[in-house]
């Protein structure tokens, strides 16, 4: 199966839509029997279908701990370039792997760290798709020289600080009023 029908059948088996759900305005978080609206902004339209590639190719499912895993990987990988509310949402993912899930989060992100992701992958969505999973997984390794030297602890304290900081600044505003 090439990963474009393995993106398919993905979507289909999480009731993601059309896409992944590209032609949503809204997407929804949920936190147990708690959702909460996210906007689908132009650029998460654009790239989604990076991230749930990259949950083919490591295998991680769309737990909680399996988005805080993917989000670890995708950070060690190189990360999202200049699309900042990807890197938003990734940075948070990670946290919640820091907070609940350490063991995976610090394993999911040393083996990003030999890896490249879809996004930084250098591969159009067409080559991709043309690929099967394990060809496209083989693509993605990195030679010795390529491999990535980030910091788990840098990244991992960066991602606390994107969790913590509504609440911090809600605290701040608060204790000013």
């Amino acid at each position: 199966m090439n990963v474009e029908h393995a993106l398919k059948a993905f979507y289909k088996l999480h009731g993601y839509g059309e896409e992944g759900g590209i032609n949503k305005k809204w997407d929804m978080i949920k936190f147990g029997p708690i959702s909460l609206p996210l906007p689908n902004l132009e650029s998460r339209r654009r790239n989604i279908y990076l991230h749930d590639i990259n949950h083919l190719v490591t295998g991680y499912d769309t737990t909680w701990k399996g988005e805080a895993s993917v989000t670890s990987w995708e950070i060690a990988t190189g990360g999202w370039g200049n699309i900042y509310f990807a890197w938003w949402l990734t940075l948070w993912g990670m946290a919640v792997g820091v907070m609940f899930y350490p063991k995976h989060s610090y394993d999911a992100f040393q083996a990003g760290l030999r890896m490249k992701s879809a996004f930084t992958s250098g591969l159009t969505k067409q080559a991709m798709y043309s690929l099967s999973i394990d060809q496209l997984r083989s693509r993605l390794y990195r030679t010795k020289t390529e491999i990535n030297h980030r910091s788990y602890y840098l990244w991992a304290g960066l991602s606390l600080l994107v969790w913590f900081a509504p609440f911090l600044l809600g605290f701040v505003v608060f204790r000013l009023l």
